[in-house]
């Protein structure tokens, strides 16, 4: 059937009543709601399940804004909700590798670290300073005074006897000798040396005497020190307590509803007296500023807590989506810093992830990058199922290289994890990995299309509009604009009552049409701008088209679009060049012969025919015995190739064109090749909707335009793509005046008598078809084939 010049396309105008300011949609909705409303009904329900395991899967194709849908939806919801609990690690002083995580209430976290800096900066102002507090000096000195009589008490003694027996005593280096005395003078060597041996003798045996009396005085002055020195410690100990006391005092009423704050506190406490003794006594250093920047970093670093949660300004539950769902980047990691001794770590260098920032709240995750790495998603799926985010270095990192690894505490896990993907990657998951469907239970399933009415036109304006103000557009956008957006939407969908919900291609052409706005000089953006946009588009991307057209024209690449000839038919092909389609016509030839081999696909045998190119051959075989092949066997040997195509070939949009060059090199009949067809075919002959089909239609339409159009050419399709037509100005003008012609068939039979001028014949009988019909030649032809082929 010829269609009319209605049934090319289906255009919205400017003046379509939901475009108008006046229009006012039947029902309140939302954007989303409203070009999305199942999948937004089941993102409602899925999201205020409570339950473990009722995670969700955005499935959509790319480009159909499924971030923007679903952070649309949350937005309001969560910030509805309760703002979550605040998570902290601390220095655990029992075990330094086993860092602690203490819960807080919302914003409590923030509130703590400052008090913290405060109590650090009170210690660094108290600290060595009140060492120097006269009291205290006072009690050192008096300690420090009761051990120096004891020891001087005992060194009276020993002096006594050695002036009675004529000796010195000389200190030097904490040794304590003996030298005989001459005149009251030291004796030198010389002198010594001339003493009698019974002299010496005496002096020998008094240093005797004297050296044991003295270690016998002395010999608990090791004793003397040790209690000195514990006293001197109980004296530090009680003043460092004393000064702290005050300082925690607020602290521990304040906190008092916080029992992992209040046990922190305690220790701490418990802590400080020996931290300050071995890090806060020393005043001399090299600089004051040094010191106390030293002071402080160690202070902040041994008791500052390490707050992993988000900004305490923000209420509500949080809304994260984590671009690249690496493990550190989910799990969060623990940074290492290189040091004189090696790789050093603390509590301090946990650096949190995206779990933790979404704890209590959403995590948007992309399923494709999240996949990358089986060992993150193996881990994603244990913390949900444990209901804990646990931080480990993940499987080969840094693994053998570090001297000590932490092991912090688990934090408790309360999120709604939200996995963005497309359909084919739920369904695998859902056939192969048994734990995905314990956990993601709920699919939100988001059209790839939506039907035409007053509110879908309408949304899809306000949806249009919303996102350019959003992009920083400030150009107005015309009814005519969001007409041509909309119109080249349902190209994209190949639907005249549809158009296609991947707003986010539409977005790149108004992106694109705004620049030719300021090159205009416009104060709007019109549908002229958006025309000239997507020709730019179009030709930008078109380079490998334009060098098969040349080649077509100039007759390298053979394509015929007048006369017509025996088993050749003019096919068509679409070649993808990122996001622009551009139809090519491509020869198929056919010839036959008696044999047994059947229908040969060429393609197929040197590994260029893809699988559903060979399914549309192996039908169209099927079809030939069912149709012709009824009192007797399929005896023939065809070959059926694509002329010209040295690249691989899928689909099966050229059964059709196919089935007519077989049948035309059985019958000899020639076929028409001023026109193309193009469709696939089931068994029974019947004709079946393809893709790509405007382009198609359009590449066919540019090779009879550059040759000049006669008045006779044009197109073949499946009738059930006719509600896909959405054709260019050029075509529907060129059909308008006769010049081009676009029909379409429900039968392989129609489109053998557009091809072939005869009448295929209707069948009366399995198998049996008019004399005088095309069809009957086709059963002759091949009832000859098996007679020959049969042995002699």
């Amino acid at each position: 059937m010829k269609l009319a010049v209605q049934q090319l396309a289906h255009h919205i105008g400017p003046d379509h009543p939901a475009l108008h300011d006046s229009y006012a949609p039947s029902e309140d909705s939302t954007i989303a709601s409203a070009l999305q409303p199942r999948a937004i009904a089941a993102l409602s329900h899925g999201i205020n399940i409570t339950q473990p395991g009722y995670n969700l899967y955005i499935a959509g194709p790319n480009g159909s804004s499924r971030v923007a849908h679903v952070r649309t939806f949350l937005k309001p919801l969560a910030s509805s909700r309760p703002t979550p609990i605040d998570w902290l690690y601390v220095n655990n002083f029992d075990n330094a590798l086993e860092p602690r995580a203490i819960s807080m209430p919302p914003k409590q976290g923030s509130l703590f670290a400052k008090d913290m800096e405060s109590l650090v900066e009170s210690l660094l102002s108290l600290f060595p300073t009140v060492f120097e507090n006269p009291g205290y000096l006072r009690a050192k000195a008096s300690l420090q005074k009761l051990y120096d009589q004891t020891y001087e008490q005992a060194m009276a003694h020993v002096e006594r006897f050695a002036s009675e027996h004529s000796m010195a005593i000389f200190k030097e280096d904490g040794a304590i000798t003996f030298t005989p005395l001459l005149d009251g003078q030291p004796m030198d060597e010389t002198e010594f040396a001339v003493m009698s041996e019974p002299q010496r003798e005496v002096f020998r045996q008094a240093v005797e005497q004297a050296e044991e009396m003295l270690n016998e005085r002395l010999l608990e002055l090791p004793q003397w020190q040790r209690e000195l020195n514990n006293k001197l410690k109980e004296l530090r100990e009680n003043i460092i307590k004393q000064t702290i006391k005050p300082l925690f005092e607020g602290l521990q009423q304040k906190y008092s509803s916080q029992p992992g704050v209040l046990l922190y506190l305690a220790q701490m406490i418990s802590h400080l007296p020996r931290y300050i003794e071995e890090n806060l006594q020393d005043n001399d250093s090299e600089g004051p500023k040094e010191t106390l920047s030293s002071q402080r970093q160690n202070l902040e670093a041994t008791f500052m807590p390490n707050l992993i949660t988000r900004d305490a300004a923000r209420s509500g539950a949080p809304i994260i989506m984590e671009s690249n769902p690496t493990y550190s980047n989910l799990f969060g990691r623990i940074n290492y810093v290189a040091s004189s001794t090696g790789l050093q770590t603390s509590y301090r260098s946990i650096t949190p992830g995206a779990l933790h920032l979404a704890n209590g709240g959403y995590l948007l995750l992309d399923i494709e990058k999240l996949l990358r790495d089986p060992a993150t998603w193996e881990a994603l799926k244990h913390s949900l199922r444990d209901g804990r985010i646990h931080i480990d270095p993940q499987v080969g990192e840094l693994q053998g290289t570090l001297p000590t690894v932490l092991k912090p505490e688990s934090v408790t896990l309360n999120v709604k994890v939200i996995l963005i993907g497309p359909p084919d990657i739920y369904y695998g998951l859902q056939q192969y990995d048994h734990d995905f469907d314990e956990l993601f239970r709920v699919l939100v399933d988001m059209d790839s299309e939506v039907k035409i009415d007053e509110q879908s036109v309408y949304y899809f304006a306000q949806d249009v509009r919303q996102r350019a103000a959003d992009m920083s557009i400030a150009t107005p956008i015309s009814n005519g604009a969001v007409a041509a957006l909309l119109n080249h939407a349902c190209r994209l969908a190949e639907d005249q009552q549809k158009f296609s919900a991947s707003i986010d291609r539409i977005m790149e052409v108004v992106v694109e049409a705004n620049q030719f706005v300021a090159s205009s000089y416009a104060d709007r953006l019109d549908a002229e701008h958006i025309l000239t946009a997507l020709e730019y588009r179009a030709k930008r991307n078109a380079r490998l088209y334009e060098l098969i057209k040349e080649s077509i024209l100039s007759d390298r690449i053979k394509i015929a679009t007048q006369g017509a000839a025996v088993g050749r038919c003019n096919g068509l092909t679409v070649i993808q060049v990122g996001d622009s389609a551009y139809g090519c016509p491509v020869r198929i030839s056919a010839t036959a012969h008696p044999g047994k081999s059947g229908v040969l696909d060429i393609e197929r045998e040197v590994n260029l025919g893809q699988a559903v190119h060979s399914k549309g051959v192996l039908l169209l075989s099927g079809y030939l015995c069912g149709r012709y092949c009824v009192e007797f066997p399929l005896a023939m040997a065809a070959h059926i190739a694509m002329e010209q195509s040295y690249g691989y070939v899928d689909g099966d949009s050229a059964s059709v064109a196919e089935l007519c060059t077989l049948l035309s090199a059985l019958t000899k009949r020639e076929l028409r090749q001023d026109i193309a067809i193009t469709g696939s075919i089931n068994q029974y002959g019947e004709v079946q909707a393809v893709g790509g089909v405007n382009e198609k239609i359009e590449g066919f339409f540019d090779i009879c335009c550059e040759r000049g159009l006669t008045g006779q050419q044009g197109v073949i399709i499946p009738a059930s793509n006719t509600t896909d037509l959405m054709l260019s100005k050029d075509i529907i003008a060129a059909v308008a005046e006769g010049k081009f012609h676009i029909y379409s068939v429900e039968h392989a039979d129609e489109a053998l008598a557009l091809l072939s001028g005869a009448d295929p014949g209707k069948e009366s009988a399995p198998g049996d078809f008019p004399a005088s019909s095309l069809n009957a030649s086709v059963v002759e032809t091949l009832r000859a084939y098996t007679r020959l082929s049969r042995p002699a």
